[in-house]
This record gives structure tokens, sequence and C-alpha cells, in this order.
């Protein structure tokens, strides 16, 4: 058995280590805004002390509304606070706060950037989290060690939404989050979806509501035949009401103990797919360069981003396109058990999406096909049964992620890495050890 606990200094090893490689040396340009105000994130330097000047670090344009619910969670209940709908990421990150800040008052340490530490370790929380939650589906059908755990705690983290989300307080993290939840409740043939699962992922929408959707998906993968067949329809609008039950006591308590109105910025100030409801009554209420509120501009724009994605993601795409045609070369009926899990949620999601409005640069794609080659990534370096195909799987995975910009990157099309290039070597190296395994194999 694996103490995961002993992960999360490992993990912060790594973030450190990523923090020097993306803003400290000269492998990778840092900056998020490329001179676009419009995307929300810019490098500045600060300073701490005498010994440690001019270090860079990013400065979100939305973080201070994230910092006055972390500092202070009581204002996540204040009209018109921006990130009132997802109370439970707030709370996560005041509760590190507190452990952060006490910390310091104890050891009587004077910290001028208590926010960013605690939001840099409450972001390596849910990596971990997510990590640990990956694990445990993969393990009932694989033979996974220590060695597994780290390696796709790595594959997390270069992910970029968190390569790059690790140093500021967005809650994209989530969206690999909910499907993991996902991917560990469809994989147990044993559990079926009750009024606890329901609770629970009705729980998480307050942490991103996007878990809305993974929990619709999980009914649909779990019971689709009877589904079609016209059967739980009444069991599963009775269990929706336990999935409703969190958000319904948290709007309550602030609409009639509070007595205050309830604020979603999302759909009021985005206007993320409530512009349907506009659109069926001839309104078109949102514009701005990235909002597509009709239809079927959205469907265009979306497909539009859609390819920027592609290239955004050549090379780990690449990868797993090719070790999925050595692995069908050299073992012919070799089948990667989970895909069917991964495949599902990543349409699901892709749909979803597409009905969202607003869409700038890669992100929204990302959320599924992004996240889908990760998760297949994963899914052929655990299906491998020596360490040195998995070593091979790793570190070419490593090479393919580490220099990929940030998805504000206005050169998307350009955007060829020498580590990039080198990662596809490790296609002919993988098919070498792989041939020479199979047939040492043969001969005994």
């Amino acid at each position: 058995m694996i103490r995961k606990i002993y992960i999360y200094p490992l993990s912060i090893i790594f973030g450190i280590f990523l923090y020097y490689i993306l803003f400290s040396s000269n492998f990778i340009t840092p900056d998020y805004s490329f001179g676009n105000p419009q995307n929300c994130v810019e490098i500045v330097n600060y300073s701490i002390g005498d010994t440690l000047k001019d270090y860079k670090y990013p400065f979100s344009c939305d973080q201070d509304f994230y910092y006055t619910g972390f500092e202070n969670f009581t204002k996540v209940f204040e009209e018109t606070y921006n990130y009132q709908a997802r109370p439970l990421y707030i709370l996560g990150g005041y509760l590190m706060y507190v452990v952060v800040s006490s910390l310091e008052s104890l050891l009587n340490i004077d910290f001028k950037f208590t926010t960013q530490l605690s939001i840099f370790l409450y972001q390596l929380v849910i990596i971990n989290s997510i990590t640990a939650i990956l694990f445990n589906s993969f393990k009932d059908k694989f033979k996974l060690r220590i060695f597994d755990y780290i390696s796709l705690l790595i594959l997390v983290m270069l992910n970029p939404i968190y390569k790059w989300g690790l140093f500021v307080p967005s809650h994209q993290t989530a969206t690999l989050l909910l499907i993991a939840f996902f991917i560990y409740f469809s994989s147990k043939k044993d559990i079926e979806v009750d009024e606890r699962i329901a609770f629970l992922f009705g729980l998480f929408f307050l942490f991103h509501r996007s878990f809305l959707i993974s929990y619709l998906a999980l009914v649909l993968f779990k019971n689709i035949k009877r589904l079609l067949k016209g059967k739980t329809y009444i069991r599963n609008g009775y269990l929706f009401i336990f999935f409703l039950l969190p958000n319904l006591i948290y709007e309550s308590f602030i609409r009639f103990i509070l007595n205050r109105s309830t604020y979603d910025a999302n759909t009021e100030y985005w206007g993320q797919f409530v512009w349907l409801y506009d659109f069926i009554r001839g309104k078109v209420r949102y514009e701005s360069e990235w909002h597509c509120v009709t239809i079927p501009e959205n469907f265009y724009c979306y497909f539009k981003d859609f390819r920027q994605m592609i290239l955004y993601i050549a090379f780990p795409l690449l990868l797993v396109v090719l070790f999925f045609a050595v692995d069908y070369v050299v073992n012919k009926k070799n089948k990667y058990m989970y895909l069917q899990n991964i495949l599902f949620i990543t349409v699901c999601l892709f749909l979803f999406w597409s009905l969202i409005g607003w869409y700038p640069p890669v992100r929204f794609n990302f959320y599924s096909i992004g996240h889908m080659v990760t998760l297949l990534l994963m899914l052929i370096f655990m299906s491998q049964v020596t360490v040195y195909e998995k070593t091979i799987i790793l570190i070419s995975s490593i090479f393919a992620y580490i220099l990929i910009p940030h998805w504000n990157y206005p050169e998307i099309n350009l955007g060829i890495n020498m580590l990039g290039t080198y990662s596809l070597l490790g296609i002919f190296i993988y098919l070498i050890v792989k041939t020479y395994l199979k047939l040492n194999k043969t001969k005994v």
C-alpha cells in the first residue's frame, strides 16, 4: 500500500522545479498575456527582503476576487461577489490560507506573500487529489507501484492547465478533477449511483459547476441500456434531487437567512450558456471578441478553436497516436482498459463546452480533448509490463509537455520546440524495446 501523504512534499519540489523552468530559465516565454490585456495574466517582479529581488511571478487580473475570499471566507456571501457560485473551491483556499498564516505566526515569520504561497500549496492539494483518485481507479486492473504513482503525478503536473495554473488562483484546475471522479465511479462495476454518490457530486457542484456534466455522464454510462428501454427514469429523477440538495441549501441560506440575492458571474456577466435562452427570444446581449452567441456561429467558433487546440498539443497528441500504433503493430490484440470510460466523458464534455457561447483561446476545448490526451498517455503508460517501456513513455511525455507555452500564445501554429521534437525519438526506442521483449518472450 502506497502512503500517498508522503508524495505531497515531493509535489512541492516538482512545483518549484516547474517554477524555475517557466519563470527563471530562458527555456520558455513565461508571459501569459503576450501583450493582450484580455488575456488577464501578466508577469510582474516581486522582492522578498534584501536577499531575493526581482523574481518573476504571474499576476492575474481576477486574483483580487479570489484573494478576498481566500483571506476572508465570509466575503463569499456578499452580493455581487464574483465567485459566489463556487463556495467549496473558495473554502478550500481559505482553509489553506488559515494553515499557512497560522504556521507563519507560530514560527514568527513576517511574509508578505502568504496568499500566493497558500494558492500554490492549495493547487498542489488539488493535483494530488486528482492523482490519488486516478491511481485508485486504475490499480484494480494494473499492477501499480510507487514509481507508477509518481509518474501519474508528473503527467498531471505537466498538463498545461496545471503547469500554468499551479501559480494562479483560477479554478480551472478542477476540470480534470471532475473527470477523475467520473472515471473512478464508472470503473467500479460494483458501485451503482445512489443517494450518497448523487449528494457527493452535488457537493462538488459547489466546487466547479461542470460536476453536473460529470454526474449526468456517470448516470448515463451506468444506466444507458436501461435508459434506452425507458427504465430507471423515476429512480434517477429521485437521485437528482440529492444532487441538487447541497446547492439548494447553499442558495436558501443566502436568500432566506442572510436575506441577500445570489450572484453567478459566469451567467450574469459572461453570459455563459444563458445566451441560448436569448437566442430563442431573438436577443443578443453579450458581445466581445470571443463571444459567439448565435447558432450555428457558436459551433463554428468552437471548432475553429478546436483546430488551434490540436496544434497547441500537437506533440503529446502525436505521441498518443504513435504509441497506440506501435502497440498495435507489435501486440496486435493489446486491449486498453478504461479507454471506453475516457472517451465517453470526453465526448460528453466536448459537446457541453460547445454551447458555452464564449470561446477564448484553447481552454474550453482543452477541458475535454486536452485532458483526454493526458489520460490516454497515462493509459498507455500503465498498460506496459516492464519499467523500461514505462520510462520511455514517461520521458517522451515530459519532453512533449514541458516547453508547451501558455494557451494564450498567439503563434500556436509555430509552437515547434526542440524537446517536443526529441520526444518523438522515444517512439523509435519504444518500438525497438517492444520488439526485443516480444522476440525474447516468443523464444521462451
